[in-house]
């Protein structure tokens, strides 16, 4: 074998990297079937099935399925914040900008981190240690926009009544994905919603002095 070819040979994945590789498959298999399926119909046997995890690897990292829920909860969040943190730079600037910035706040809202809290909000409460990690990624979304607030909307964002209008805006968005699953909405007619409601959040939010 020639050294060039030596050269180009992968180098063999670690015992860590392996199984990081196996945890993230079985965190974003339990969004998966909370998204399709919801609370009640998971089970650590379907996560590991569609992860194309060995039972035996599954109860390794997480033994009960509380443990995967709380876990999964953990990986929404820094998704989450990655994800925010990453677009909200490459929104463009100018007088697009404000519904460049609506469309990326409802991009989180109907994606599937929020399908997921619904599920487990109204199906997986009652265990504290799901209800606690729930309640902080809400309060994690909650203070990435707050914080995004000057970057999302600059000159929008200085005027003293924005705070409220932008909450009124957000409980719109929550509104409008919550209707989307339970209404069982095809993308065309949430995409015509969400034209229609966008236009009116833009009258909101831009507030005159």
């Amino acid at each position: 074998m020639t050294s060039s070819a030596t050269g180009t040979r992968r180098p063999r994945r670690t015992q860590e990297e392996r199984s990081a590789t196996t945890r993230r498959a079985l965190l974003e298999a339990t969004i998966d079937v909370l998204v399709e399926e919801g609370y009640a119909n998971l089970t650590t046997t379907k996560v590991a099935a569609r992860a194309a995890v060995s039972r035996g690897a599954q109860v390794h990292h997480f033994p009960t399925k509380a443990a995967l829920v709380g876990e999964a909860i953990q990986y929404l969040i820094g998704q989450v914040s990655q994800s925010m943190l990453s677009e909200v730079g490459q929104l463009p600037p100018g007088p697009d900008r404000a519904g460049e910035a609506l469309d990326l706040l409802w991009d989180t809202y109907r994606g599937k981190t929020f399908q997921a809290v619904v599920q487990l909000s109204v199906a997986g409460g009652g265990d504290p240690e799901i209800d606690e990690k729930l309640a902080t990624l809400n309060q994690v979304v909650a203070d990435l926009i707050r914080g995004s607030v000057p970057v999302l909307f600059p000159r929008e964002a200085r005027h003293p009544d924005f705070e409220d209008a932008l909450y009124t805006a957000i409980n719109t968005m929550t509104g409008l994905a919550m209707s989307q699953r339970v209404a069982k909405l095809s993308e065309a007619e949430v995409a015509g919603r969400w034209r229609r409601t966008k236009a009116q959040l833009l009258r909101l939010i831009q507030l005159e002095d």
